[in-house]
């Protein structure tokens, strides 16, 4: 059973609405959990009112004590919006479609919940120390037995680790510590979205998150890690498979050899970073990033924070806070804002500080 009729599952009677949000250019795992906050509210909706589910037959109170049932299963803030802006969603579909009046949404003020601790405190970032013990031991690749030169290691997932691994993995992490990629929309990323050379170079994100497009510029160090890796990633795709006949062979490197000059400029296209088993996925993302946080030594250390650092860095150098937003490809200012509050790590330094634990 294909991935989208399963989605036509969760929620049986509205496959409509599961099409408008794919024509809306939701993703597959967008529109599953808006499916999945809407079968939660209607199994929630069922048990608190003896009752079907129908969009006719909520109220704004059934909405309010949903938003109260959702508080006490102690849920984060994050979780709770969401699930309540899936909500939102839906009834402003169902009004369109003339399923209901209006929305129960429309004569309620604010709904969504304000965590004041999330508000005060910004997420884990890097600082830049941690960030280059992440990419000293990328660098040093598998020199503990593993995989050295000429060797390799394939972990559960096809991720494979050897000494021209080493340049795609060191590819991957400068990528996301320099561009603020979510992991997602690393693991999609074709050749032919990079555009680099020795002096300027971007990423276009194609499908970025609510499938919107944007393109990010590349610094000297993520230019420079993006250009080896490339290089090496074309000559792979232009190498002939072993199976071709002879003359076939002959005559693919004679026009290898005439085209020599021009290889450089010439669109090859395929899948950027690549595993074992294909393309590299974002579980082999995920598992690259953790594998060298823990040879760094660094806690709580996720493709996420790389995110989360690429952002601080872009604040702490004065950059205006609706261009960090486009770069990271927020919708709203509000996210972005996050960057500007302080660590847990500097409210703990200022203490110490304060204390004459530490120097100025």
């Amino acid at each position: 059973m294909s991935q989208l009729s399963q989605l036509s599952q969760l929620f049986e009677g509205y496959d409509d609405y599961r099409v408008y949000l794919q024509i809306a250019g939701k993703s597959i795992h967008t529109t599953r959990a808006y499916l999945l906050d809407l079968r939660a509210f209607a199994a929630w909706f069922r048990t608190s009112n003896g009752e079907d589910f129908s969009p006719r037959a909520v109220d704004p109170r059934d909405i309010t004590d949903y938003r109260g049932y959702l508080l006490r299963t102690g849920l984060s803030s994050a979780t709770i919006n969401r699930r309540l802006i899936s909500l939102r969603r839906f009834f402003k579909w169902a009004h369109r479609q003339r399923l209901v009046e209006e929305s129960p949404f429309e004569v309620l003020g604010r709904v969504y919940v304000r965590d004041q601790s999330q508000q005060e405190i910004a997420p884990r970032w890097l600082d830049s120390n941690e960030q280059l013990a992440l990419l000293r031991a990328v660098r040093k690749g598998d020199q503990t037995g593993k995989g050295g030169a000429g060797g390799a290691v394939t972990d559960g997932d096809g991720v494979q680790s050897s000494e021209s691994g080493t340049l795609r993995e060191l590819a991957i992490i400068q990528t996301l510590l320099g561009t603020g990629l979510r992991i997602s929309e690393l693991a999609r990323l074709r050749l032919e979205d990079i555009e680099v050379s020795e002096r300027k170079g971007l990423i276009r994100v194609q499908e970025g998150k609510g499938g919107k497009s944007r393109v990010v510029p590349l610094d000297n160090r993520t230019r420079s890690a993006l250009l080896r890796y490339v290089e090496k990633r074309k000559k792979e795709l232009q190498q002939p498979t072993p199976t071709q006949p002879s003359e076939q062979l002959s005559s693919a490197r004679k026009k290898r050899s005439d085209n020599q000059s021009n290889q450089s400029n010439r669109q090859v296209e395929g899948p950027l970073f690549m595993g074992q088993r294909g393309p590299l996925n974002v579980r082999g993302v995920d598992y690259l990033v953790r594998k060298y946080a823990y040879q760094a030594r660094l806690e709580n250390c996720t493709a996420h924070t790389l995110r989360h650092t690429f952002a601080k860095n872009l604040v702490d150098a004065g950059t205006p806070l609706d261009q960090v937003a486009i770069l990271l490809g927020h919708e709203s200012l509000d996210t972005t804002r996050i960057y500007t509050k302080p660590s847990h790590r500097e409210l703990e330094r200022a203490v110490r500080r304060a204390a004459g634990e530490v120097p100025d």
